[in-house]
C-alpha cells in the first residue's frame, strides 16, 4: 500500500472539539505520517495539543507539526496577517515534505473555529453591526481561509504533477444549517452560508481532486454547549438541552471526531454534502 502523508490544518485546535479532531486524526486516519498546522487563540494550548499528538504510541504514525497561536479570526483588521501566518506554516510543512522526499498525498483543512452569536435575542433584536461582526468571523474569514488554502494547495501540488494527491475541505457545520430553530438567527445564517459555499467549491474544483464536506457533529458535551444552556432564550429548547446534559446523552467529542475522521478515511461521501453525526 502507498505511504500516506497528510497535511492537516485545524482551526480552533487549542481545546475542545478542535483538539479532539487532531487526536482522532492520529488514531483513526489511514495516514502513516501527518504534518499538522494547528491554529488557535491560545499558543500554549496549541503547543500542549501538539506535544500530546507526538506522544501517541498506540498507532504507528509519524507526527510533525507547527502551531499558529494568538490567531483571532473574528478580527478583520488582522485577518490578512493571520492568514499569511497560516499560509507560511503550511508552506513550511510542504517544504519539509519535499526535503525529506515524503510527498504529501492528502491536504485537509478543517474549519472548526466559530462562535454562537447572542442566543438570547430573536432576529428582530439584532442590529446590523452585530450581524456584520458575526458574519466577519464566521463567514468572511472562512471564505478567506478556504480561498487561500485552495490556491496554495493546487499551486504547490498541481494535478498534472501529483495526480494522486487529494484535497479535502471540511466545515464543522450544524443541524441549524438545514433546519431553523428560534433564537439561532446569526448562527443558522452563518452555518447555512458555509455549507452552501462548500457546495459551490465542490462543483468548481471537482476536476482538481478536491472534495468538500459539511459535518454536523451533534450536540457536543463541551464548553460551547454549556454556553448554549446558559444563554439560550428559547425555553423549550433549553429544557431539551438541560435534559440531555443531566441524562448524559450529549455527544462525546471523541465519538463525533472519530466519526468525521472515519468518513474522511472511507472517502465515499458526496462532495459538497451535509452529514450529521446521527446519520447512518
Amino acid at each position: 500500500m502507498t505511504s500516506q502523508h497528510h497535511l492537516v490544518i485545524i482551526t480552533g485546535a487549542n481545546r475542545g472539539f478542535g483538539a479532539s479532531l487532531a487526536h482522532s486524526y492520529v488514531l483513526h486516519s489511514e495516514a502513516n505520517s501527518i504534518s499538522f498546522v494547528l491554529v488557535g487563540r491560545n499558543h500554549s494550548g496549541l503547543e500542549k495539543v501538539l506535544t500530546e499528538l507526538q506522544q501517541i504510541t498506540s498507532v504507528n504514525v509519524t507526527v510533525k507539526g507547527v502551531v499558529v497561536g494568538n490567531v483571532d479570526l473574528s478580527n478583520i483588521e488582522t485577518l490578512d496577517t493571520n492568514l499569511a501566518r497560516i499560509q507560511i506554516a503550511a508552506n513550511e510543512m510542504r517544504q519539509k515534505a519535499v526535503e525529506t522526499k515524503n510527498i504529501i498525498t492528502k491536504s485537509v483543512l478543517i474549519n472548526n473555529a466559530g462562535s454562537l452569536g447572542d442566543l438570547g435575542k430573536s432576529t428582530k433584536e439584532f442590529t446590523w453591526q452585530e450581524a456584520r461582526d458575526y458574519l466577519d468571523f464566521n463567514v468572511v474569514s472562512f471564505i478567506g481561509l478556504n480561498s487561500m488554502f485552495l490556491k496554495d494547495t493546487l499551486a504547490a501540488l498541481p494535478k498534472e504533477q501529483y495526480p494522486d494527491h487529494k484535497t479535502v475541505i471540511v466545515n464543522i457545520s450544524s443541524l441549524l444549517a438545514v433546519q431553523p430553530f428560534s433564537n439561532w438567527g446569526l448562527y443558522a445564517s452563518g452555518k447555512a452560508a458555509r455549507d452552501r459555499l462548500l457546495g459551490v467549491v465542490a462543483l468548481e474544483e471537482k476536476a482538481n481532486n478536491v472534495k468538500t464536506l459539511n459535518y454536523a457533529p451533534g450536540p457536543l458535551d463541551n464548553d460551547m454547549q454549556a454556553d448554549v444552556r446558559r444563554t439560550l432564550g428559547d425555553k423549550e429548547q433549553l429544557k431539551i438541552y438541560d435534559g440531555m446534559h443531566k441524562s448524559g446523552s450529549l455527544v462525546k467529542m471523541d465519538d463525533s471526531s472519530r466519526k468525521l475522521v472515519l468518513l474522511l478515511k472511507k472517502d465515499d461521501f458526496t462532495s459538497g454534502g451535509h452529514i450529521d453525526f446521527y446519520d447512518e
